[in-house]
């Protein structure tokens, strides 16, 4: 059992406690305040594909329906009710009455068509075209003031949670985020500065009393990519929320204002290791001949000590992992699993009964060679990097010889997706969706992404071609019932053969100031404001 205990390093605290600089800008009466890491991209909430944007668009943007960050359900939004056909073709929705934009212009049929056309139409290059499989064939239609018909030449699975990416804007006159349906509305930007929102005086929600939302008069995103500095704002009390803290920044926080912060356990996020199983790359038959054994690949993953990556490289902020889905995914998380074992001996003895021996404390294969490895990953991931450590002991423990190999992320990205050139990986996936189906780009063998034999022209294995059928089954089947047990299929079939050996899921952190109520924090993103339209000050706290 591995003794190094999670501290949070002395320099590290020692950068705290020098005197912070000031926000960008002075804060509004009733005014929301915390930090992103970056200017979004873009504030047209068509053309959305990066993080900082996206949460502008989930704060500013009206949409026909909402998925639940918390309850993973789609509720209604702008639209009272929808309704799917039987055959997965029509999309019904009826817009509440009265509807109004942020300018008191009203909101109707013809404005949602407008928005909805405008961001299947090939010349707009809107990222969420794409979920609607072949999106120039997708037609709208409004019959009446207060109804649109969405038709479909195919049915999509979970077509209704694409809506939650779509802003409704006036008709014809798109506002980069100034004209909305949504809770706010953009009010002034300063590149890398901050971008503030006010709240939209016709904002269609209301509380349980009758009190219009959002409760927040506005917020203010700063642009800050220095989290010590962030952390001294948050301490002195000029940030309200931080939407997600890694693990040494959380134990600082655990110190010195431990009623602030939050962790909810594990996220969707995966961190994973991989073997280079691609028939083209550059790498001596028998390293390809280890590579594709299941019993080599299992014995690897029985070696390694998830809870001691999870205890000692998040700082116990994180859960260990041998699913790509997340428990925290509760409705499609298989909890019948079987997996392998995490047991050294279990992997001596499924190694040797696959052609390997030892000698003395080198692992040797069947043709004589030692085996030994690399593992690459990213420079500068101090998490990633303690992990590849450990895991290199771990392995040295079954007679494995692994060096670490750090690279800047372009030249990481350009070995494993390019040339093929290298023989482990250790990377991770973050902002996952719940539905599986977004993952159909991983697990389809034909596709670039699918990591370890990326756009297999047939697939490779009898069990990559269950996969392949199994995930098309899930997209294509009606019945929840049946893309359950569909999914279920693959993730036992993952389990045993390993091609992504998966380690931990990070913990989703936060802070929030304990003078604010009404959070209700979330795995999914924006986790810290999923339910921003009823964040409030406490009485007398601002």
């Amino acid at each position: 059992m591995r003794s190094l205990l999670p501290v949070v390093s002395a320099a590290l605290l020692a950068m705290l406690t020098i005197p912070a600089l000031t926000q960008a800008a002075p804060r509004q009466p009733g005014e929301l305040v915390w930090a992103i890491r970056y200017d979004p991209k873009t504030f047209d909430p068509a053309k959305v594909d990066e993080q900082a944007s996206e949460l502008v668009r989930y704060l500013t943007g009206g949409v026909l329906l909402r998925f639940n960050r918390r309850t993973q359900e789609t509720e209604p939004q702008l639209a009272e009710s929808f309704h799917l056909s039987p055959d997965g073709k029509l999309l019904t929705f009826k817009l509440r009455d009265g509807l109004r934009f942020s300018d008191g212009s009203p909101l109707t049929s013809a404005d949602v068509a407008s928005s909805l056309r405008r961001v299947l139409a090939p010349a707009t290059q809107a990222p969420v075209a794409d979920e609607f499989l072949t999106a120039t064939a997708v037609t709208v239609d409004t019959p009446g003031k207060l109804i649109v018909l969405v038709h479909l030449p195919k049915r999509i699975v979970s077509v209704e949670k694409i809506f939650d990416e779509i802003a409704i804007e006036p008709a014809d006159h798109p506002s980069e985020g100034r004209v909305t349906a949504g809770p706010f509305t953009v009010s002034d930007y300063k590149r890398g500065q901050y971008v503030r929102l006010i709240r939209n005086p016709h904002y269609w929600r209301h509380d349980a009393t009758g009190a219009q939302l959002p409760y927040a008069s506005g917020i203010r995103l700063d642009i800050l990519n220095n989290r010590e500095q962030e952390i001294a704002l948050f301490q002195r009390g000029e940030y309200d929320l931080i939407d997600g803290l890694s693990p040494d920044y959380f134990g600082i926080l655990s110190q010195r204002a431990p009623q602030s912060v939050r962790d909810l356990g594990a996220s969707l996020n995966t961190e994973q290791i991989w073997f280079n199983q691609s028939s083209a790359a550059a790498l001596p038959d028998y390293e390809k001949a280890w590579f594709t054994n299941q019993g080599f690949r299992v014995a690897v993953s029985e070696a390694i000590h998830r809870a001691d990556l999870a205890r000692i490289a998040y700082d116990g902020h994180a859960t260990p992992a041998y699913d790509f889905i997340s428990p925290a995914n509760t409705q499609w998380h298989n909890n019948a699993l079987k997996y392998p074992q995490e047991s050294v001996a279990e992997a001596n003895r499924l190694l040797a009964t696959s052609g390997f021996h030892r000698n003395g404390d080198q692992l040797i294969d069947a043709a004589g060679h030692a085996v030994k490895f690399s593992i690459l990953t990213n420079a500068g991931n101090t998490v990633r990097a303690k992990m590849a450590t450990m895991i290199q002991q771990d392995l040295a423990a079954v007679g494995m010889q692994v060096t670490i190999v750090a690279l800047d992320f372009p030249a990481l990205i350009e070995r494993l997706m390019h040339k093929q050139d290298y023989e482990a990986c250790l990377l991770g996936l973050s902002d996952v969706e719940p539905d599986p189906n977004s993952m159909m780009n991983i697990w389809d063998s034909s596709s670039p992404n699918h990591q370890w034999n990326p756009s297999e022209k047939t697939p490779a294995t009898p069990w990559e071609a269950e996969i392949d059928m199994l995930m098309q089954k899930q997209a294509s089947a009606t019945a929840q019932h049946d893309r359950k047990l569909a999914v279920d299929r693959v993730q036992q079939i993952v389990a045993e053969q390993q091609p992504f050996i998966y380690l931990v899921y990070p913990n989703a952190l936060y802070a929030a100031s304990p003078a604010l109520d009404g959070i209700q924090l979330s795995v999914l993103q924006p986790g810290v404001v999923a339910n921003v339209d009823f964040i409030h000050w406490k009485a007398g706290a601002h």
